[in-house]
């Protein structure tokens, strides 16, 4: 991008920021910021105890990739790890419906007009946790399905329970997207410039 290019996009941005925050009043901006304030204290410890299990779930993993590397795969599942993997996810899933709760509450104290003002997400949120719920509560299934020394088996079935663990760790990344919004909104962008600048970026492409 030339130089010329990069100073209109900054005056363009500088408008639109300008214009935005016109537009929404300074009351409106700092209702919204204590909303924030109190949605990241309340999620804080929810979001450190999920990533506590999230390292938990990777050490899991990277044992079971040891084992099938060496040709042992059933041993996974003669182990008891899976097991663990299984009370992680559990465990994980209770931090999630937390998340998702707090959340419904934020939602509650923003207008229509905030960029955070996400109310979909609850619907997907939910949608995934029961998901990997369900999934979560097969894998004893799964496990009885291996035998030992089948090693072929084995292998296949622990590529579904890696699936599995990646699922659950996304939840930790679903509760830093839900952060991104908070920059828009300290700049004084509503939804709806948020949503305008997307379309008109989509044309450019």
């Amino acid at each position: 991008m030339n130089m010329m290019k990069k100073t209109s996009l900054l005056v363009a941005i500088t408008t639109a920021i300008t214009t935005a925050i016109t537009t929404m009043s300074f009351a409106a901006l700092a209702s919204n910021q204590v909303a924030i304030d109190a949605f990241e204290a309340k999620t804080k410890p929810i979001a450190q105890d999920a990533k506590v299990l999230s390292d938990k779930q990777l050490v899991l993993m990277q044992e079971f990739n040891q084992l099938m590397d060496s040709g042992n795969a059933s041993a996974v599942f003669q182990s008891g790890k899976v097991q663990e993997l299984q009370a992680l996810g559990e465990q994980t899933l209770v931090q999630a419906r937390l998340f998702v709760k707090e959340y419904e509450q934020f939602l509650s104290q923003l207008p229509e007009t905030s960029t955070c003002y996400t109310p979909e997400n609850v619907t997907e949120y939910n949608s995934l946790i029961d998901e990997v719920s369900a999934n979560n509560q097969s894998l004893s299934e799964l496990s009885a399905t291996v035998s030992p020394g089948d090693n072929a088996g084995a292998t296949m079935a622990l590529l579904n329970v890696q699936m599995h663990a990646g699922r659950v760790s996304s939840f930790v990344q679903m509760f830093q997207l839900v952060k991104m919004c908070y920059v828009t909104e300290a700049m004084g962008y509503t939804k709806q410039d948020v949503e305008r600048m997307q379309a008109e970026e989509d044309d450019e492409q």
